[in-house]
C-alpha cells in the first residue's frame, strides 16, 4: 500500500515557485545559446549535449526526491521514472557525441544507445504503470496501453502516408528510420496512459499535478523524437540542436512536476460524462483516420507499401486485443452484476423475512386500512395480543369489528389526520379480548394514504394494561402510606380541597401520639410500626365510610370529616381518644396509648370547648412546637388567609390552611399535657407569630452582640468564700425589655441557634474568668457553663471547647460544664464517648438539677461526673417537709460515696443554709448570697467575697 508521507509546509509553494523560475531561466539561456550558436554548429551541439545530460540528471534527482515522500509502490514507481529519465538523457547525450563535443574525446553513442533505449522503452513505462491508483485497476492500465498504441500507430501511419512516403519515392529509407519510430511511439503511448490516469487520480485523490507535468514532458519528448525521425529520414542533422530543444523543456517540466508540493485541499476533478465518452472514442477516431488515410493512399498510388500493410495489420491486432479485453471486462462485469443482484436479492429477501418476523413478534398490532375503511393487512401479532386470528380481519371494515364507542373515536381520529399526509394521532381506547376481558390500548394512527407502498391508514395498537396497572399502583402509592395503607398528606389535602370546592362543611382532626418515641426507644421500631398499624385500624373504626383517615408521617394522623363542623366533630374526637385509651397487647405486655388532637373546621371560629381548654397562653403553644414547624407554618401562611381573618385564594390553599390550623390546635392540646383535644382559635396563630418574631430577634441579637452574661457566685460553705460563678445568659431586648431565659432558650433549642449561642457563652465566660484572675491572684475563678443536649448531638463539641480554651487562655481545670440528666438518658453510648473526650481535656463535669430526672445509680457510676447540683425544688422545702430533708441528705451522702462534690441551688434563707451545712454539702448558690449580676459586680464579689 502506498502512503503519501509528505506534509505541505507553509512556504512550500513559494519555494517551488523560485525553483521553477530558476529552471525556466536556465532553459531560456540554453535555448538562446542553441538558437544563436555563437561558436558555430559545434558550440550548439555541445550546449545541447551537455544541457540534455544536466537537465536529465536534474529531472532524475527531482524524481528521486519525490519518491522519498511515498512508501510502497509509489516509491518504486518514482524511482523507476528517475532511472528511466536519466538513462534516456544519457542516451541522447551519447547520440550527440557522434560529432565532436567539447569535453568528450571519443564517440560514446555505441555504449550509451542501449541504456538510453532501456530507459525510454522499459523503465519509464514500468514506472508509470507502477504508480498506484485505486481508480486504475490492471485492466484499465492494459487498456490505456492499448489505446496509446492505437493512437501512436495511427499517427505514425498518417505521418508515413502524408510526410514520409512522398520523400521516399526515390528509394527505400534507411533501416534506422524504422527503428527511430519506436521513440515517438513510446512517447505517445506514455502520454496517453498519463492522460487517462490524470483525471481519475485528480477525481479520487484530489491530486495529480506531478503526473500532469510528467505527461507534458513526454509530449515534449514526442515532439523531439518526431523531429529526430524526420532528420533520420532526410539524412541531414544540422538542425539536431534545435530539434532537441523540446527535450530540454520536457526535462524541465518533469523536474517542476517532481518538485511541486502536495496540495493541502485540492478540489477533486469531476469531468462531465460527455468528456469521458469522447476520451474513450479518441483511439477509434485515430484508427479511423489511419485506415481512411491508407485507403486514400492505395487509391492515389494504385499500390500498397509494406510499412502501411504491416502498420494496418498491427492496428487490427490492437483493435482485436482491445475488443477481447472489453469482452473479458464485460463478462467479469456481468458476473459481478449477477453476483450483486443475487446478493441484493438475498438481502432484500432476508430483510423482508426480518421485517415480517419483527411485525409478527412485535408487541404492537399493525393494521392497514384503506381510504374506504376496509382492512388490507392485519399482522400476526393480533393473535398473541388480543387472541383473534389475523385472517378474520382482512377484507372487513374495522369499525364493524370494535365497539360502537371505539369505532366512533377511531373514525373521528382518521378524519382528523386524513387532510394531512403522513400526519399521526394517538388515542387510548378499550378493546375486547377474545376471552371477553377488556384491554386498555393505545392506538397510533398514521396517514400513509399517499405512500404508494402502503396506500392506507396504519394503526399501531399496543396493549397498555400492565402500564395502566402500574400507573394505578404508582398513583396509589403516591397517595397512600405504605405501612398503614391509609391515605397520606397529599390525598388528604386533595380530598379536603374537593370538599371545600363544593362549599360543604369540613372539619380536620390532627392527631399526634403522646410518648411514641419512648416506645420506639424501649421496644424497638418494629413494635412501633405494629403499634401504628393498630392505631390506624382503630381510627378507621371510629369514622364513617365517607370520611378519610390519613397518616401524615411518623406518629401523626389526620381525620377528614365531611358534612361536620367543629361542634359536630367533638364527639368523634372523644370517641377516638376513648378507643385509643384501650391497651394494646404486645405479647404479654400491655401498652397504653394517649393522643393529642387538634380540631379545625369551616368556619373555624367555634370557641374551644370547656373540657379541652387549657387556659395556657399562646406562648405556651409555641414553646412546644417542633423544630422548624413554626417557620414552616409561617412561610406557608398566605397573606389574608383564614388565620389572619381573610379568605384563601383557592380551595387547595384553604384546605392547606385548615390543616395548619388543626396542627396548631394539636400542639395546643399537647402543651396542655396531652391526652385531650383542642379546637383552633386565632390567638394560637398570634402566639406563633410572636414566637417567629422572637426567633428572628434572637438571631439578630446573636449576630449583633445583643446578648449579655450575668454571673451567679458559687460559695464554699466551709469557708464562705466565693470560689466560682455560673454563667447565665440574659437578653435585654430593645423593645420588650429583659426577656426571661425560659422564653428564648427553648426557641434556641428548637431552631438550632443553641449551638452558636452556647459557643458564645462559653467563650465570653472563659474570657471574663481569665480577666478576673489577672486582676486578683492570677488564678481565675471556677466557671460553670451550661451545655445543651443539642450541643451534645454535635460530634465536634470537644474540639469546640478545646478551641475556646486555647483562644481565651482559660485553664481547663477551672472550667465546669453542666448538663441535665437527659444527657445521660439519650443516645447513651455516643454521649458517654463525648463525655470521655471532654473529661480528657481536664475540665469538670456536673449534673444540673439532679433529682428531677430519671438517672440511676448505674449511670452515675458509669459516666465521668464530678459534681451533683441539687435542684432548688429540694432546697426550698428544707426544714418544712421531713421527707424532702431526708432526700436532700441522701443526695449529699450519695455524692460523697461516689467521690463527687455537691452544690445546692436556690438557697434563699439562713435555715436552708444551716441545714445544708449540717448535712455536709460542700457548695451552694442562691439569692441568699447573690442574684445573677453583671460582670462588673460579679468581679467585685470575687475579689471581696460574699457574706455567708
Amino acid at each position: 500500500m502506498a502512503v503519501d508521507t509528505t506534509a505541505p509546509g507553509p512556504r512550500a509553494a513559494s519555494r517551488w515557485a523560485r525553483h521553477s523560475v530558476a529552471a525556466g531561466a536556465v532553459l531560456a539561456i540554453l535555448i538562446a545559446l542553441v538558437a544563436a550558436s555563437p561558436g558555430g554548429p559545434g558550440t550548439a551541439r555541445a550546449v545541447t549535449a551537455w544541457g540534455l545530460l544536466g537537465a536529465s540528471s536534474a529531472a532524475a534527482a527531482g524524481c528521486l526526491w519525490r519518491s522519498r515522500g511515498f512508501t510502497g509502490r509509489a516509491r518504486w514507481g518514482w524511482t523507476l521514472l528517475a532511472a528511466g529519465v536519466f538513462l534516456w538523457g544519457l542516451g541522447q547525450f551519447g547520440w550527440f557525441t557522434q560529432w565532436p563535443v567539447a569535453g568528450v574525446t571519443r564517440n560514446l553513442f555505441p555504449a550509451l544507445a542501449t541504456p538510453g533505449l532501456i530507459g525510454l522503452v522499459v523503465l519509464i513505462p514500468a514506472g508509470v504503470l507502477s504508480l498506484p491508483s485505486a481508480s486504475q485497476p490492471l485492466a484499465n492500465r492494459i487498456r490505456s496501453v492499448l489505446d496509446g498504441l492505437l493512437i501512436a500507430a495511427s499517427l505514425v501511419l498518417v505521418a508515413w502516408i502524408f510526410v514520409m512516403d512522398p520523400r521516399l519515392r526515390d528509394g527505400a529509407p534507411h533501416p534506422g528510420v524504422y527503428f527511430t519510430l519506436l521513440f515517438p511511439l513510446t512517447d505517445i503511448v506514455l502520454a496517453t496512459i498519463l492522460a487517462y490516469m490524470l483525471p481519475r487520480q485528480r477525481r479520487h485523490h484530489g491530486c495529480g499535478a506531478d503526473l500532469a507535468f510528467f505527461g507534458t514532458g513526454m509530449v515534449a519528448f514526442a515532439i523531439t523524437d518526431v523531429g529526430h525521425v524526420y532528420l533520420e529520414l532526410i539524412g541531414d542533422f544540422r538542425a539536431a540542436p534545435l530539434v532537441h530543444v523540446p527535450s530540454l523543456a520536457g526535462y524541465a517540466l518533469i523536474l517542476m512536476g517532481a518538485l511541486r508540493p502536495r496540495e493541502r485541499d485540492a478540489t477533486p476533478l469531476d469531468l462531465p460524462p460527455g468528456v469521458w465518452h469522447t476520451a474513450v472514442m479518441v483511439p477509434y477516431l485515430a484508427v479511423l483516420a489511419a485506415l481512411g488515410s491508407s485507403v486514400m493512399f492505395h487509391l492515389h498510388t494504385g499500390h500498397s507499401h509494406p510499412f502501411v500493410n504491416y502498420t494496418r495489420s498491427f492496428l487490427i491486432l490492437l483493435i482485436v486485443g482491445r475488443q477481447l479485453l472489453t469482452q473479458l471486462e464485460n463478462r467479469a462485469l456481468t458476473r459481478t452484476l449477477e453476483s450483486r443482484v443475487a446478493e441484493r436479492t438475498g438481502e432484500l429477501h432476508a430483510r423482508e423475512q426480518w421485517f415480517e418476523a419483527l411485525i409478527r413478534h412485535s408487541s404492537d398490532v399493525v393494521t392497514v386500512i384503506d381510504a374506504d375503511g376496509v382492512i388490507r393487512y392485519q399482522s400476526e401479532s393480533v393473535r398473541r395480543v388480543f387472541g383473534y386470528p389475523p385472517e378474520s380481519f382482512a377484507g372487513r371494515r374495522y369499525t364493524d369489528l370494535v365497539d360502537a364507542e371505539v369505532a366512533h373515536r377511531l373514525a373521528q381520529a382518521m378524519r382528523q389526520v386524513a387532510a394531512r399526509p403522513f400526519a399521526d394521532v394517538t388515542l387510548e381506547v378499550v378493546h375486547t379480548h377474545v376471552d371477553g376481558g377488556e384491554r386498555p390500548s393505545e392506538v397510533i394512527i398514521t396517514n400513509l394514504v399517499d405512500d404508494p407502498h402502503v396506500a392506507g391508514f396504519v394503526l399501531n395498537t399496543r396493549d397498555i394494561s400492565e402500564r395502566m396497572e402500574l400507573q394505578e399502583q404508582l398513583m396509589h402509592e403516591a397517595y397512600h402510606d405504605s405501612l398503614t395503607r391509609l391515605g397520606n398528606r397529599a390525598l388528604f389535602r386533595e380530598r379536603a380541597a374537593t370538599a371545600m370546592r363544593a362549599d360543604g362543611a369540613v372539619t380536620v382532626l390532627h392527631l399526634d401520639l403522646d410518648g411514641f418515641k419512648r416506645i420506639n426507644d424501649s421496644l424497638g421500631h418494629l413494635a412501633g410500626d405494629q403499634l401504628l398499624v393498630q392505631v390506624a385500624d382503630r381510627l378507621r373504626g371510629c369514622v364513617r365510610d365517607g370520611d378519610l383517615v390519613a397518616r401524615f408521617g411518623a406518629d401523626e394522623f389526620g381525620v377528614l370529616l365531611l358534612g361536620e363542623d367543629e361542634s359536630g366533630a367533638e364527639p368523634v374526637a372523644r370517641r377516638l381518644l376513648d378507643d385509643l385509651d384501650a391497651p394494646v397487647m404486645f405479647g404479654e405486655r400491655q401498652i397504653h396509648v394517649r393522643a393529642s388532637i387538634g380540631l379545625a373546621g369551616t368556619p373555624s371560629t367555634v370557641p374551644t370547648s370547656a373540657d379541652s381548654s387549657t387556659g395556657l397562653p399562646s406562648a405556651a403553644v409555641s414553646s412546644v412546637l417542633p423544630e422548624g414547624s413554626a417557620a414552616a407554618v409561617s412561610s406557608a401562611l398566605p397573606e389574608g388567609s383564614a388565620a389572619s381573618g381573610g379568605a384563601a385564594d383557592s380551595p387547595g390553599d384553604r384546605a392547606e390552611q385548615l390543616m395548619r390550623n388543626a396542627d396548631l390546635a394539636m400542639h395546643h392540646a399537647k402543651a396542655s399535657g396531652g391526652g385531650i383535644f383542642s379546637g383552633y382559635h386565632p390567638r394560637m396563630r398570634e402566639g406563633l407569630v410572636d414566637r417567629l418574631e422572637l426567633e428572628s430577634d434572637l438571631r439578630s441579637a446573636l449576630e449583633n452582640g445583643g446578648l449579655r452574661l450575668h454571673y451567679q457566685p458559687t460559695v464554699d460553705l466551709a469557708t464562705s468564700e466565693v470560689i466560682g460563678f455560673e454563667a447565665l445568659v440574659r437578653w435585654p431586648h430593645p423593645t420588650r425589655g429583659m426577656i426571661n431565659p425560659l422564653d428564648f432558650i427553648p426557641i434556641a433549642e428548637a431552631t438550632g441557634l443553641i449551638v452558636p449561642l452556647g459557643r458564645w457563652v462559653l467563650h465570653e465566660a472563659c474570657r471574663q474568668a481569665v480577666e478576673w484572675g489577672a486582676a486578683g491572684d492570677g488564678r481565675p475563678p471556677k466557671m460553670s457553663v451550661n451545655v445543651s443536649v443539642r450541643q451534645f448531638d454535635r460530634a465536634d463539641l470537644s474540639e469546640m471547647v478545646t478551641q475556646v480554651l486555647a483562644e481565651t487562655g482559660m485553664p481547663a481545670d477551672r472550667l465546669c460544664l453542666e448538663m441535665t440528666e437527659s444527657v445521660l438518658m439519650t443516645d447513651t453510648e455516643a454521649n458517654l464517648e463525648q463525655l470521655l473526650r471532654l473529661k480528657a481535656l481536664g475540665l469538670t463535669l456536673a449534673i444540673d438539677d439532679f433529682g428531677t430526672g430519671y438517672s440511676s445509680l448505674a449511670y452515675l457510676r458509669r459516666f465521668p461526673v464530678d459534681t451533683l447540683k441539687i435542684d432548688r425544688s429540694f432546697v426550698e422545702r428544707l426544714g418544712i417537709i421531713a421527707d424532702d430533708t431526708a432526700l436532700t441528705d441522701t443526695i449529699v451522702r450519695l455524692g460523697k460515696s461516689l467521690g463527687m462534690a455537691t452544690v445546692a441551688e436556690g438557697i434563699e434563707e439562713f435555715g436552708q443554709l444551716a441545714a445544708l451545712r449540717e448535712m455536709g454539702c460542700g457548695f451552694a448558690q442562691g439569692y441568699y448570697f447573690s442574684r445573677p449580676v453583671p460582670a462588673a459586680e460579679a468581679g467585685r464579689l470575687f475579689l471581696e467575697g460574699a457574706n455567708a
